[in-house]
């Protein structure tokens, strides 16, 4: 199944932040979105919104903290 999306110009636009984690043997971690949110049950990497203010690695280690339970380090 292929989906494709556009941004036109005027929409408002949204930064967010995602890591692509990948261990020793090259698997890489993604989670299935809940059936209760959009785009439910597609495949994504961790992350989310920044907020206001913060910094872009600020919300990468907010956001891997909230939803992985595991603190960035480096």
């Amino acid at each position: 199944m292929k989906r494709e999306w556009t941004v036109d110009a005027g929409d408002d636009l949204i930064p967010v932040v995602a890591l692509c984690l990948r261990d020793e043997t090259g698997r890489i971690l993604a989670q299935r979105r809940p059936p209760d949110r959009s785009f439910a049950g597609f495949w994504e990497f961790p992350g989310g919104k920044v907020q206001p203010g913060e910094s872009r690695r600020a919300a990468l280690e907010r956001e891997i903290r909230e939803e992985l339970g595991i603190r960035i380090e480096g």
